[in-house]
């Protein structure tokens, strides 16, 4: 009888310290965090000097550091909040290369390019994607308002006929584009070759504004806009008389570049024209407006409503997986746990029945 006692006791303790074991797993994976290393490959060297080619968006305490002279960047402390972007322009190649830069993929795979702006969710290894130089065309990726104003200076970068690169948008303070990626397939007419990022102001409500004239609704401290019943944009929704102010929409321009990739200060230019590379047929928006849900992924400029994430069906790091896989082992933790609590219910529960015994058998003895 004493040793079956010795043995629940023995189950028992096992079972406290399983429970503690697993709740300081449960805190230390709330606490990790991610390593993104992109590696130059054989053919080229990455460079981090201008803090826009390779950045991150969304805070917190990462680290950008350059190794083996270029041949790669490896970006630590990163949580599932960060953002990393990829430019192009972040590799270069010598001038009598035969190869140019393509994008980025997954590392250990010889298949279509990665998005060039993605979300954070694990350790994950990029490597520059090269191509051979062959009927090399010019395409243009421009930055602007629904205007068509620009927000930051148009980029150009070349590729192949037939290629289908990834483009990361810009941060613009105070701004959101359609889309954070943007693909299509490279035609030999340059004309037709062209990404545009369209950016919607963000508009802020702040009670208690103004007036008769209404006010409280600011256009220049997100970035843009027009102040109704307030003064200029950029007054953050003070004022308001009878009439309000003027509403000078645009005014208060963008802001500081995003966080770990700073392109100085943003400011809407040109006039009210929109620049002849939109061309008549272009669709910026890929047929989706912008809504209350944020910017897509990818928009598929060519239409095709391909999302980039199904055309590589091995490509296990979208959102959607790694939150069921969060999902899954919280279960199976939560089913570990009960089963603990369960068992050590029952051996206290049997440890007292036997204790009982164990009294009544000595008392009978005596």
């Amino acid at each position: 009888m004493r040793k079956a006692m010795r043995t629940i006791s023995l189950l028992a303790a096992f079972c406290l310290m399983l429970s503690a074991s697993l709740t300081c797993l449960a805190a230390e994976r709330k606490s990790y965090t991610y390593t993104v290393t992109i590696s130059a490959g054989n053919q080229g060297i990455l460079s981090t000097a201008d803090g826009i080619s390779i950045s991150v968006d969304g805070g917190g305490d990462y680290e950008i550091v350059p190794e083996d002279g270029g041949k790669s960047v490896r970006i630590t402390g990163l949580t599932a909040a960060n953002h990393v972007r990829f430019l192009n322009s972040a590799a270069s190649v010598p001038e009598d290369s035969k190869y140019y830069v393509k994008g980025i993929r997954m590392g250990g795979r010889d298949d279509s390019l990665e998005l060039a702006y993605f979300q954070v969710e694990r350790d994950q290894d990029y490597v520059v994607a090269y191509g051979i130089r062959g009927d090399m065309v010019q395409y243009i990726v421009n930055y602007v308002d629904a205007s068509g104003n620009q927000l930051y200076p148009p980029q150009t970068y070349y590729g192949n006929v037939g290629d289908r690169p990834v483009i990361a948008y810009l941060y613009v303070e105070g701004y959101q584009p359609q889309a954070y990626n943007l693909t299509r397939t490279l035609q030999s007419d340059a004309s037709k070759n062209v990404f545009t990022f369209v950016y919607t102001p963000i508009v802020t409500t702040v009670p208690g504004g103004g007036g008769a004239g209404g006010g409280g609704t600011t256009g220049g401290t997100t970035g843009g806009g027009a102040a109704p019943g307030g003064g200029a944009a950029g007054d953050a929704g003070a004022g308001g008389g009878a009439a309000g102010g003027a509403a000078d929409a645009g005014a208060g321009g963008g802001g500081a570049a995003a966080p770990g990739g700073g392109a100085g200060p943003v400011e809407p230019v040109g006039d009210d024209t929109p620049p002849e590379n939109l061309g008549e047929d272009e669709t910026p928006l890929g047929g989706n407006e912008p809504d209350a849900q944020g910017p897509e992924d990818l928009v598929d400029l060519d239409e095709e409503e391909t999302p980039l994430a199904n055309l590589n069906p091995e490509n296990d790091g979208t959102v959607a997986q790694a939150n069921s896989r969060m999902w899954k082992n919280t279960w199976i933790a939560a089913g570990i746990g009960l089963v603990a609590l369960i068992a050590l219910a029952a051996g206290a529960y049997a440890y007292r029945r036997m204790r009982g015994a164990v009294k009544a058998e000595d008392s009978a003895k005596d």
